[in-house]
């Protein structure tokens, strides 16, 4: 039998569908041809800052192993062209199988890049003229790009794990108890993370569009994530369920180090440096910081939906040494390319002194300061006096990783609980039950 790589991307938009789903779909139709899984279904998420990136912005693959790849591939470009937003242009999906036991390396390195850079169409076309790729593309054909991303990105580093159902009815509400859903994200039992956002009193497992998702749990291990939607309360009736292996929760797209000389649009990483000028609190609440590496600059956003990055960089001082990730936008009339800040690692923190009034030595009352520079008198019996006393006073932050809250947190975002609690060579053939249709 051949090992098949089959990458979906680019399939949903604002109106409905959703290229997880559509996987699903696929994935049905090619059980009946016996295909062996060699891994989860991948759920690959792309650069977040590309502005024209797909709602969820996530690629699929499938890996399994199979005696006819081009009865596969006939079926799976049939249930894309049948269920794709790109009948409505509205989307411009991609499919793209590849026949081979070891991923290509400079697929790989293509797939790295889609994290954190813009991808043009010609470094895709140059790859797959390489390759044995067969592909089938809709509009622009964009999707290729995520399509083969998912086929690169082979999760070999940390990952996690996300179990996805899916609603009969998708003009009603979405229906789960608040109450079932705390008593799992409160359970030690339970490898979830990102339930329920306690900030905002909100639930995160079920999203707001018209997409056929009914809810979606990630944690960090595919047979927790099966007992505890069983053990969560809905109001409705699921058509389907799938886990999905991810490198969601990974903060994955932030591991390349920014060159502050060399900054392009729509980056992402991170940058070590140290803050240069007061934090500068602008209209709306939301926060700048100006950075200083080796002697470059860059403004840093901390925008006030994030609630605890922006407490914490209110806090900051000039001389402070810190790590920001985040993504680099565009350029606009008031400012520079901007790095939009996901995280903040405080490194050093500077010491604060303030200045203290003296007392007076000839009757013990506190001096009052006669300028800038100036010195200080006594108010009660005239006695001037130039020495300035200082003290260090105590910091109100720590060092230490701030992230947002979770409702403001990307999908790749790695919560502060999966901190030392990755996941590393895991065998990743499914095990149990991880794909049902009801």
């Amino acid at each position: 039998m051949i090992d098949i790589h089959l990458g979906i991307d680019d399939t949903d938009s604002n109106e409905g569908m959703c290229t997880t789903y559509l996987t699903t779909l696929i994935l049905e139709e090619l059980m009946k041809k016996n295909i062996i899984m060699t891994d989860y279904p991948n759920l690959i998420r792309l650069n977040p800052n590309i502005p024209w990136k797909t709602r969820g912005n996530a690629s699929l693959c499938l890996r399994f192993k199979s005696d006819k790849p081009k009865i596969i591939f006939k079926i799976a470009k049939k249930i894309l062209v049948e269920n794709s937003e790109s009948k409505k242009q509205k989307a411009n999906s991609g499919i793209i199988m590849l026949q081979s036991k070891k991923i290509p390396d400079e697929i790989i390195k293509f797939a790295e890049k889609c994290l954190y850079q813009e991808i043009k169409m010609t470094e895709l076309n140059k790859i797959i003229s390489h390759n044995n790729i067969e592909y089938f593309g809709q509009g622009t054909k964009r999707g290729l790009i995520g399509a083969l991303a998912a086929i690169g990105n082979t999760l070999s580093s940390d990952h996690t794990y996300e179990l996805i159902a899916y609603r009969k009815n998708i003009k009603v509400e979405r229906g789960v108890s608040l109450e079932s859903l705390i008593k799992i994200d409160k359970s030690k039992i339970y490898s979830t993370f990102n339930n329920i956002d306690y900030n905002n009193f909100r639930i995160l497992i079920t999203p707001h569009g018209k997409d056929p998702i009914f809810f979606a749990m990630r944690g960090n291990n595919p047979i927790d994530l099966y007992n505890a939607m069983s053990k969560l309360e809905i109001y409705d009736q699921a058509e389907r369920f799938i886990i999905y292996r991810s490198n969601q929760g990974t903060s994955e797209h932030l591991q390349n180090k920014l060159d502050l000389k060399n900054i392009k649009t729509y980056q992402s990483g991170y940058v070590n440096g140290t803050i240069s000028k007061k934090p500068n609190v602008i209209r709306g609440g939301h926060i700048f910081l100006k950075i200083e590496s080796n002697n470059n600059h860059i403004n840093c956003a901390i925008y006030a939906p994030t609630i605890t990055l922006k407490t914490i960089s209110r806090k900051l001082e000039k001389g402070d040494e810190v790590e920001i990730g985040g993504g680099i936008s565009k350029k606009s009339k008031e400012y520079d390319q901007v790095l939009n800040a996901e995280y903040i690692k405080i490194n050093k923190l500077t010491k604060k002194v303030i200045n203290i009034n003296p007392k007076c030595k000839m009757c013990k009352k506190v001096m009052k300061s006669i300028g800038y520079n100036k010195g200080y008198k006594c108010i009660k019996c005239g006695v001037r006096s130039n020495i300035i006393k200082k003290r260090q006073i105590t910091r109100e932050i720590k060092k230490g990783l701030y992230l947002p809250v979770p409702s403001a947190q990307r999908h790749l975002t790695k919560p502060i609980e999966r901190y030392g609690k990755e996941n590393y060579k895991i065998k990743n053939i499914p095990k149990g039950t991880w794909f049902r249709i009801f």
